[in-house]
């Protein structure tokens, strides 16, 4: 086949796809502190999160799967070239990448001096810094569905399956209890004429839907796609879509337009919390079918947090018989590991309702396992063995393939998911730092002398003068379900561009002139009959309170 086929999930309910730990929550298991927590708010839908490894002509794809509903109604579908192989990945994996996620950093300043110090009615805030932070085509003899490979994969019932026809393919499904959407059917065709086989999953008897683990899937092929297409049947609004490259350069999307993000429609007090919001308005001003990069460059993964369990403490478990031998074999294990928490959560029971859980089980006191209870070490350690170490062996060869990382993100909705984004490479495209900085500034007083912390400015690096009224920054860009509920007169995306496999962009749209113009620097009266204004920070800086806002966040591009 001349084109790669990659990815999609399709589940009887709503499905969640897969997300991305710049753009995702952290793990229970990491938020509460402990093996067991409980999640008020469980997320249905999050991003996709996908990571590309291009090793010459195969690629690696490591793909993180999040669903919410039963497990008996949990199904999984991919298409993909033919001569795939699959096996475990890491959710560790996507958390380390995670680092590389977009941020917004704050620098605090005061331009003026005011007669009575203090900050206000803002002055907490401002005084802890965070002020809103938060092969062989097929023949056509044969079975309707060949099954080229069937068999349990951690807690999945994984088949590889080659069929004649989108009914084909439906009948196996159902017949052999896997789940699909009955309105999928017309997505999957471009797939089976392509030639494309089908990796479905399924849960095991006795798996529960917290078990789910990403996947590493290898096939040959050098261009990096997402079959979108099929996710059409089942998603949300503004479905968020972050795709990690690993290559020899940046990766650009090749059918796909670029955005650059527009500042000012960051709400930088919120942390950058709306940064899903601008990038999909974004996108809708590149008719919905655009990616903005948030990382290109160098990669200093944390290899250090992929190591496997040493092999001591593996052989310590393996002789463990009750839960108290446990408490004491488990001291190399690191509870707050999300791929060790998962698989600890299927054979301890949590703690009882009055119990709090703890970080550590060699007290015996984070779970409700009477310390007499059997406990099977050996099964235990081969688990940990297959399911976590040869995992993370893989995970990092394949991170250290290349140390050119590529993190791009976007949204997209239904009706725009018409065709598969593919990404290739660009030598000469530039590095983008994920690190956005800005400087607020105070620089008027109030009536009574103190600090005005409602009214103020943010200074980005690149020189815009976003201006904060009462408060509020009136052109943050906000949406819900899928549209624009607040936005002024600024555009979200800064330049819409496109790219080619070299050379710079070729720009479509270039909305900076205009964004410039209404985010230049302004002087005027302080408040406290002092002129200040224009484009530079003021003197006599607070310091570097550095807001690393936890919501998504924008790496900053560095453009000749």
């Amino acid at each position: 086949m001349s084109r790669s086929l990659q990815l999609r999930s399709l589940a009887r309910q709503p499905l969640a796809a897969l997300a991305a730990a710049c753009l995702s929550a952290p793990l229970p298991a990491l938020a509460c502190g402990g093996l067991f927590c409980n999640n008020s708010q469980p997320v249905v839908q999050q991003a996709e999160n996908i990571l590309f490894v291009v090793e010459g002509e195969q690629t690696h794809m490591h793909v993180r799967i999040s669903y919410a509903g039963p497990p008996q109604e949990f199904g999984w579908l991919l298409p993909v070239p033919r001569g795939v192989e699959t096996a475990l990945s890491s959710e560790l994996m996507f958390q380390v990448l995670g680092q590389y996620g977009p941020q917004f950093q704050l620098t605090w300043q005061r331009a003026v001096e005011c007669p009575n110090g203090g900050f206000g009615p803002r002055g907490d805030d401002f005084a802890e810094g965070v002020p809103g932070a938060g092969p062989d085509e097929a023949d056509g003899e044969g079975p309707p569905v060949r099954v080229l490979s069937r068999e349990p994969v951690g807690p999945y019932d994984r088949a590889i399956l080659d069929a004649r026809t989108v009914e084909d393919l439906r009948d196996w499904l159902n017949q052999n209890g896997y789940q699909i959407p009955d309105a999928v059917d017309a997505t999957l065709r471009p797939y089976v004429d392509a030639g494309a086989v089908f990796v479905a999953i399924k849960l095991l008897p006795g798996e529960d839907t917290g078990d789910l683990v990403p996947l590493r899937l290898t096939y040959p092929g050098n261009a990096p796609t997402v079959p979108i297409v099929p996710t059409a049947v089942a998603t949300a609004p503004d479905l968020g879509i972050v795709v990690h490259v690993l290559g020899p350069s940046r990766a650009i999307p090749l059918n796909y337009r670029h955005v650059q993000i527009n500042e000012a429609a960051i709400d930088w007090l919120g942390g950058g919390s709306n940064y899903l919001d601008v990038v999909a308005q974004a996108a809708d001003e590149a008719e919905g079918r655009a990616f903005t990069t948030d990382f290109a460059g160098a990669h200093a993964l944390g290899f250090d947090a992929l190591q496997r369990i040493p092999e001591e403490t593996l052989e310590a478990i393996a002789q463990v018989r009750t839960i108290a031998d446990f408490g004491q074999a488990s001291c190399g294990l690191g509870f707050g590991d999300p791929d060790i928490s998962r698989i600890l959560r299927s054979v301890l029971s949590p703690p009882a309702p009055d119990q709090v859980p703890g970080a550590a089980l060699d007290c015996l006191g984070a779970i409700g396992n009477p310390s007499d209870e059997a406990l099977d070490g050996a099964a235990l350690a081969a688990r940990f063995r297959e399911e976590v170490n040869t995992p993370r062996e893989a995970a990092l060869t394949d991170l250290a393939t290349h140390h050119y990382l590529t993190r791009l993100f976007t949204t997209m909705s239904a009706e725009e998911m018409t065709e598969d984004p593919t990404f290739a490479f660009n030598p000469d495209a530039l590095t983008v730092d994920n690190v956005h900085q800005a400087t607020a500034q105070v620089h008027q007083c109030t009536s009574d002398g103190t600090y005005d912390m409602a009214n103020l400015r943010i200074i980005t690096e690149s020189g815009l003068v976003i201006e904060v009224t009462g408060g509020e920054m009136p052109d943050a860009i906000v949406r819900q379900e899928g549209q624009t509920v607040r936005q002024g007169d600024e555009p979200a995306a800064a330049v819409i561009e496109q790219y080619l496999t070299s050379g710079a962009p070729q720009n479509t749209t270039d909305n900076t002139p205009g964004i410039d113009a209404r985010n230049g620097g302004a002087g005027g009266d302080d408040g406290c009959g002092c002129s200040t204004g224009g484009r530079a920070p003021g003197a006599g800086a607070f310091g570097l309170l550095g807001l690393l806002a936890l919501g998504r966040r924008l790496g900053r591009r560095r453009r000749a």
